[in-house]
């Protein structure tokens, strides 16, 4: 694979084989019952769609053939714009009908066993929740972006190339090459967010999924 911005390049030997680690990950928890919005809060990912996106592109979640019109409840609104969903993707994720969705929706109900209320508290526990521990999505970002091994990086000047050269210690496969020294160490801030990740969603699957 190779990234280029026109004086820059990534070499094909690191960032595609811990791309697709990542992707093995994510599939995993999705497999193990977790969902999409439940990923992305565990894992401090800013889009849900993201997630959304990777999962879709690996044939996990279906493509949506046409645009839907329903839009879910008002309620809603807010919490599928942060994750950068629409309210057709978030159903999709799930494999529900948009429009029954929508219309069991309507009814808040806290007690309801209905897998689609379900869901609901799960994914937008802020909404669904009230008077129950909200959850606050500010706070839990700032405590998973704390988690995590952190990873040092390493920019030289290489003379033969006539590029800056960045690696991540331990990381021996992954080489950022580019006449920038700022797109080399975004490449780097990506692959470490990455590597990250993966680490986070060892062992998914040894134990249920998230209810917060």
């Amino acid at each position: 694979m190779k990234i280029t911005d026109r004086e820059n390049e990534l070499e094909d030997t690191g960032l595609l084989q811990i791309e697709e680690e990542f992707g093995d990950r994510l599939c995993h928890a999705f497999s193990s019952c977790y969902s999409v919005a439940e990923i992305a809060r565990m894992t401090g990912c800013k889009k849900a769609i993201y997630v959304y996106k990777v999962l879709q592109r690996r044939g996990f979640i279906g493509s949506i053939v046409k645009r839907s019109r329903f839009k879910g409840p008002p309620e809603l609104e807010k919490p599928l714009g942060r994750m950068g969903m629409s309210f057709a993707q978030w159903c999709n994720s799930w494999r529900f009908d948009p429009k029954c969705a929508e219309a069991e929706l309507k009814m808040i109900d806290d007690s309801s066993l209905a897998e689609i209320h379900v869901a609901a508290r799960r994914d937008f526990p802020g909404t669904y929740e009230k008077g129950k521990g909200k959850l606050n999505l500010e706070e839990w970002e700032r405590e998973i972006i704390s988690c995590g091994t952190v990873h040092s990086f390493h920019i030289d000047w290489d003379h033969r190339l006539e590029r800056f050269v960045g690696t991540i210690p331990g990381v021996e496969s992954l080489t950022v090459v580019g006449k920038n020294p700022s797109f080399v160490m975004k490449v780097l801030f990506r692959a470490a967010w990455l590597l990250k990740v993966i680490g986070m969603l060892d062992g998914i699957g040894k134990t249920q999924a998230i209810k917060i």
